[in-house]
């Protein structure tokens, strides 16, 4: 597989040495194709993951996703250590220069300048947690007081948090969530907000084999069409969505168009094993976001496009990284990167944020938000004209 650092079995058996490690138990389970797993302490359910691909691949990826989210807000994670974690006041945290373009930050720090919330350092950047991590404010640091800043929790995520094997792996990883997320962020606000109904669809007798196979199998799992979307931004990182008119959605971001659009079909095929997500709608109110939430393709004008171009490069975690940090920088974006795994961890697991990439893509769990970022622009017009 491309932007792994060792083969798929490899990973599987790192993977279950760092859970035998942690004094887990993993209980596995096959829904159609999709690989499920739970990690289980005395008995008591901690964590679960689904995986994407067939055979090793998919049951490393299960494997690697149930441990990211057990280590994303276990008590001893790196980031919740008291030497790690330091209450800073919302003023504090905006006026640092990297956070500029965070509109969260800008917005927390406008509203309650004096709260203060429990900060993590990522690469020097002091960054809250109750943002990184869905849980934290079930179990907050002393001294960090969730109430006057519980209406941002809706833009609380995982977004950008990724399990690999080594730092450079989970960084990667985490990077492409994040382009993920701020492509179809922009294209919700294109479709249902600005007004611009024009989409780009790759055809599926136009995928090569392999792909075309996934295709019809996603195909077969959803009993309906699948469109593979192109939603690339101007960040020229391949990002592709596989849709069916059921709201059914899978997405991938990745340097190679053909591993982006692997990524989104086998995410479309393991969201038609699960049963749908608790989804607590707040949007009657407001149109537009309901739009966007439901994403109706029949407002949609689709227009066929190629599948784009790989291009040269080793494959390694390393490149990839490399190549999204340039492609983001020449936007005026950079990266910054905080290990939550454990000093002693046999695997990799980190939150990577890139402050100004847009995550109005949350809208989709059901609840009101507002730009974060780049798509701030697109956000005005259409709600006024429209009364929504």
């Amino acid at each position: 597989m491309p932007f792994r650092s060792v083969s798929a079995q490899q990973a599987l058996d790192t993977a279950l040495a760092e859970i035998d490690r942690l004094g887990l138990a993993a209980h596995a389970t096959v829904l159609g194709q999709t690989r499920c797993v739970t990690l289980v302490r005395d008995g008591q359910p901690v964590a679960t993951g689904a995986g994407k691909g067939a055979g090793a691949q998919g049951a490393a990826s299960a494997h690697f996703e149930a441990l990211e989210r057990y280590l994303m807000s276990a008590p001893d994670n790196r980031r919740r250590t008291p030497d790690a974690t330091r209450l800073s006041s919302a003023a504090d945290v905006a006026e640092q220069p990297a956070l500029e373009h965070d509109l969260v930050i800008q917005r927390w720090a406008a509203e309650y300048p004096d709260s203060v919330a429990a900060c993590a350092s990522y690469s020097g950047v002091r960054y809250p947690t109750f943002l990184a991590d869905p849980r934290y404010h079930r179990r907050p640091a002393p001294g960090d007081d969730v109430r006057p800043y519980r209406g941002l929790l809706r833009y609380s995520s995982s977004l950008g948090t990724a399990a690999g094997v080594d730092l450079a792996e989970a960084v990667y990883h985490g990077l492409c969530e994040l382009v993920e997320h701020d492509a179809l962020s922009q294209a919700l606000l294109r479709w249902y907000v600005a007004g611009v109904p024009d989409v780009d669809v790759v055809p599926a007798e136009d995928l090569p084999g392999a792909l075309r196979v996934l295709h019809d199998q996603a195909a077969q799992a959803a009993g309906a069409p699948v469109h593979l979307l192109d939603v690339t931004t101007d960040l020229d990182i391949p990002v592709y969505l596989a849709v069916t008119s059921a709201g059914r959605l899978g997405a991938g971001a990745s340097c190679w168009a053909t591993d982006a659009a692997s990524r989104a079909l086998a995410e479309l095929l393991q969201t038609c094993a699960l049963p749908p997500p608790a989804r607590h709608h707040q949007l009657a109110a407001w149109p537009a976001l309901r739009r966007c939430a439901a994403m109706p393709l029949d407002e949609l004008a689709f227009r066929a496009v190629p599948l784009r171009t790989d291009p040269t490069g080793d494959g390694s975690p390393e490149w990839g990284r490399a190549r999204v940090r340039q492609a983001l920088l020449r936007h005026g974006v950079d990266h910054h990167v905080c290990e939550v795994a454990p000093v002693d961890s046999l695997i990799a697991v980190a939150t990577t944020i890139a402050p100004g990439l847009e995550r109005f893509s949350l809208v989709r769990h059901g609840v009101p938000v507002v730009p974060t970022g780049r798509g701030e622009r697109l956000w005005p017009s259409t709600l006024t004209r429209r009364g929504s």
